[in-house]
């Protein structure tokens, strides 16, 4: 019997709340970002520092833009995929767990999420370290970055050693994070704290250089995604107490979408830019057609094998390009069609790791 795999953004524990439909949504969003962002004359986007220069750049090109411009934007905005991953785990967690009234014991719980995301990390961290091996020469200490990546250490930058994992790898350290603080702060514990912690992680951010290495420290780690984490897991308790029109959805949709924006073109403001990338995730959902949900939540279903697999579809995407001189709208569609088909590919690949890594957490 086929094992279901469990996302990073686990699935939705509410009917009110479309979870794979805002998956589907959130990956197309990252794995074009990821493609985008590499091309040549892309601009830059500030995820983990904030750099004027590259809003600047931003302003200055929607001044004159030209064919490009759907591309510069997910190079800009798509990584703001990565909060709506964020908040669906939460969101998830809440849910499945909060919502219980079975003990749920530190070690066990701490030990089987870690396991879930070792048996998705893995598979495709060995896929791309063999298909890189064919471009790059491996030094010996190589062995202490794979230990980093592989024990969801590398965001901490403990080992001072390349992993050479595929960048969007930093998640895998990031989710298991936010685990361990959802179960050691946050589990059943009131709202107060949690809007407490969000106010703190939002100080510790507007303190420090918005483009120095604190910045980045912080991004990378969970302090940086306390705010959509939080988000998710009030949004989880109290949804149903929130009964809006589709007048009050449209307008919310709208507003949070101008506000995306706006924020993001000064340092403070960019720091609560989450916020409204959550209220339009949820309002876009309830919004969006019934005819359009299947593709969606198709995607969203195949959410985790499309993350892990897609590094490897923007090397080989990305080599193609380069030899035969591809323009970047067929470069990008090449990748998407390669995303899709290894995210399909390595579905049953993450069952199986996913069945043997999971059977040590059962005893």
């Amino acid at each position: 019997m086929a094992t279901r795999i469990e996302s990073p953004t686990p699935q939705a524990g509410s009917a009110s709340l479309n979870g794979a439909v805002l998956r589907g949504v959130a990956i197309l969003s990252i794995i074009l970002h990821n493609y985008c962002h590499v091309l040549k004359g892309a601009i830059f986007e500030n995820e983990f520092t904030y750099q004027s220069w590259h809003v600047s750049k931003l302003l200055n090109y929607l001044a004159h833009p030209n064919i490009y411009l759907p591309l510069q934007l997910l190079s800009f905005f798509g990584h703001y995929g990565v909060v709506i991953f964020v908040f669906l785990s939460a969101y998830g967690l809440e849910k499945k767990y909060g919502h219980s009234t079975q003990e749920v014991p530190i070690i066990p719980f701490i030990w089987t999420h870690y396991l879930k995301l070792l048996s998705m990390c893995i598979s495709g961290y060995a896929a791309y370290l063999l298909l890189n091996a064919y471009y790059t020469d491996y030094p010996s200490s190589v062995i202490f970055g794979v230990l980093s990546q592989l024990s969801m250490l590398s965001n901490l930058q403990i080992f001072n050693a390349e992993t050479f994992a595929p960048g969007p790898y930093w998640y895998f350290g990031l989710t298991f994070q936010l685990y361990v603080l959802y179960r050691l702060f946050f589990f059943r514990r009131s709202w107060e704290i949690i809007v407490g912690v969000i106010i703190l992680s939002c100080i510790a951010q507007a303190i420090v250089s918005p483009a120095g290495q604190m910045m980045d420290w912080l991004r990378n780690n969970f302090i940086g995604s306390i705010l959509p984490f939080g988000l998710g897991l009030l949004y989880a308790r109290y949804e149903e107490k929130i009964q809006l029109s589709k007048t009050t959805d449209t307008l919310i949709g709208l507003a949070s979408l101008t506000l995306i924006f706006v924020t993001s073109l000064s340092f403070i403001s960019w720091i609560f830019t989450p916020i409204f990338v959550c209220t339009l995730g949820i309002s876009f959902i309830k919004l969006l057609p019934e005819g359009q949900n299947k593709p969606l939540s198709w995607l969203g279903r195949i959410s985790a094998t499309i993350f892990v697999s897609h590094p490897l579809a923007r090397k080989i995407s990305l080599i193609m390009s380069e030899k035969y001189h591809f323009s970047h709208y067929p470069s990008v569609l090449i990748f998407i069609i390669g995303a899709l088909i290894l995210g399909i590919l390595f579905q049953p690949i993450l069952q199986r790791s996913t069945q043997l890594f999971i059977k040590p957490a059962r005893h």
